[in-house]
């Protein structure tokens, strides 16, 4: 036994090691959300970082002197005209976004995007016609869409389900809600269940912020009703899903965890349950332990960022790969969050 064991540990150690990519790589933008979240995958993906490019000289000079071989630059015209560079990552200002990606696009570079790529339905459908004659393909940041729990959900999820879908934040005084926050929960309720109509929905607005009530009629028959609210707390902010189907109901909260409660369905018209009593038994399919310090309990891999960084690095690399955030994946998503703004 314990060779067996070793025989595992180190084929894991010989898989990480190898797996170099051979591309090199630029970025765009240094701010908290990528010295946190984004540049520690890059780093543990080895992925060669040539270039972080940055609007101010003095943090290019500080990039240079912290980052050992990588340079830090503010002309990404340079950049973009360097041959080496198969793929480039942008996490800078949301309003910035577009024009970044279509002259990355242009030049027949890989570009992967935080959310959102761009600030409006005629934007995003520019965007899809520059990458239709590019060399380039676009990934976008909506790491949901990678979360191994919602990636589990998608299995299960079927044409005649309904769900009911909370995400709930504080006041966002900082930036456009629906771009910035609102476009996570909608691209995901398209990616799991199709694409969707707006049947209905009602906004609340004070000075605290807004909240919206949304009910969506998804093509494939599944129907939805989602919370959206910037009116609660960031201390205590808030994602719950639950999906009714004919085989039982699943659970999601906060992409921490699955949860399925099979039905015992029916006999003659009558509940099952009714017959045989009620017990419940609570199937748990995904859940962060958070006890063990392990890859997988990671939040930066229970949240999804890692997947999407890895599934867009795998596809400059030529290797298997997801892109569960298309910029045609998104039309519906924009479509949809015009309609809410009104």
């Amino acid at each position: 036994m314990e060779n067996i064991i070793s025989f595992v540990k180190q084929y894991k150690k010989r898989k990480y090691l190898s797996n170099t990519p051979k591309s090199k790589y630029a970025f765009v933008g240094i701010g908290n959300h990528s010295i946190n979240n984004l540049y520690p995958i890059i780093n543990y993906l080895n992925v060669d970082l040539k270039y972080i490019i940055t609007k101010s000289t003095k943090n290019a000079k500080l990039v240079s002197t912290h980052f050992s071989n990588i340079e830090g630059v503010t002309d990404i015209d340079r950049v973009l005209e360097d041959k080496q560079i198969n793929g480039v990552f942008i996490s800078a200002n949301p309003k910035s976004h577009f024009n970044i990606t279509k002259k990355i696009l242009e030049n027949g570079k890989n570009v992967f995007v935080e959310k959102p790529p761009c600030t409006s339905y005629e934007e995003l459908k520019k965007l899809i016609e520059i990458e239709k004659k590019s060399e380039g393909t676009c990934f976008v940041g909506l790491q949901k869409n990678y979360a191994p729990v919602n990636l589990e959900l998608k299995k299960h999820t079927n044409k005649k389900s309904s769900y009911n879908y909370r995400f709930l934040t504080g006041a966002y005084p900082e930036g456009d809600p629906y771009l910035d926050l609102f476009i996570h929960p909608i691209s995901l309720v398209n990616f799991l269940f199709g694409e969707a109509e707006v049947k209905f929905h009602s906004t609340i607005s004070t000075s605290g912020g807004i909240t919206l009530f949304v009910h969506l009629s998804h093509h494939g028959g599944t129907i939805g009703v989602i919370e959206l609210s910037i009116e609660y707390s960031w201390g205590n902010a808030y994602e719950k899903m639950i999906i009714n189907t004919k085989k039982g109901v699943f659970e999601t909260t906060n992409t921490e965890e699955l949860l399925f409660t099979p039905k015992q369905g029916i006999m003659l018209n009558i509940p099952k349950e009714k017959i045989f009593g009620g017990n419940k038994t609570i199937q748990i399919l995904k859940k962060r332990n958070n006890f063990t310090p392990i890859f997988e309990n990671n939040q930066l891999n229970t949240l999804g960022y890692y997947k999407e960084i890895e599934s867009f690095v795998n596809y400059c690399e030529n290797k298997k790969y997801l892109n569960n955030s298309s910029l045609a994946g998104l039309l519906n998503t924009y479509k949809i969050i015009n309609k809410l703004k009104g």
